[in-house]
């Protein structure tokens, strides 16, 4: 009888300590299903007015959205979002919000970078990014908008060369800033984790910029 008690315990112990699933959230504009990162999360606060959650852990019922401007259409509509937030609500403006979630979306572009630098996962400067290059170190690039003709030319031709894909993105003075340095013309990733992240918010901003020009 001991030993019968004691397996139960076992076995109730292992149930504990497996993970539990956790439920996917579904955009209210597409129904499509997504993890944490891949959809934008609206709260309504106490007043019924909905915000965009950029911490992502604001307190209150929350209903998700793509990053999808034919998304956000369709998701921030009064009867929409009564209907899943169980309330009347406060619609915010939006486009407001569209420039709100590319703000995010900079916000987050802008810490992946400050943490691949701490990790040693950027290299910038000129010398030290075209020798990265030639040493296949250099995974993705990040050129400023604001670089001259001939070294953005420059930096293409290394991209081209040697099959890096190329981004252009921020000032220069914003891109050295992320990286606490003085301006910057290029930035270069090395570490496929960091790569990982950077193309994943590099998606949102595509998919936005994409429905922009649909409609």
């Amino acid at each position: 009888m001991d030993e019968i008690n004691v397996r139960q315990k076992h076995q109730k112990e292992r149930g504990k300590a497996l993970p539990q699933p956790r439920a996917g959230r579904t955009c209210i504009g597409c129904r499509a299903q997504g993890g944490r990162h891949d959809l934008l999360r609206f709260v309504c606060t106490p007043a019924g007015e909905v915000i965009l959650d950029a911490s992502g852990h604001a307190p209150g019922r929350a209903v998700y959205v793509c990053y999808d401007v034919l998304c956000l259409r369709k998701a921030l509509k009064p009867a929409r979002l009564a209907l899943a937030l169980r309330r009347s609500v406060l619609v915010p403006d939006f486009e407001i919000v569209s420039q709100e979630v590319r703000e995010l979306l900079y916000k987050r572009l802008g810490a992946c970078l400050g943490l691949g630098h701490k990790a040693g996962a950027v290299v910038s400067g000129y010398t030290l990014l075209r020798r990265a290059c030639a040493q296949g170190r250099v995974l993705y690039m990040i050129l400023a908008e604001d670089t001259e003709t001939g070294r953005a030319e420059e930096y293409r031709s290394w991209c081209t060369q040697h099959h890096i894909p190329c981004v252009t993105l921020f000032t220069k003075e914003r891109l050295g800033h992320l990286i606490g340095k003085p301006s910057r013309s290029a930035l270069g990733l090395t570490a496929p984790h960091f790569l990982a992240l950077l193309c994943t918010i590099l998606a949102s901003l595509a998919r936005l910029q994409m429905a922009y020009e649909r409609i």
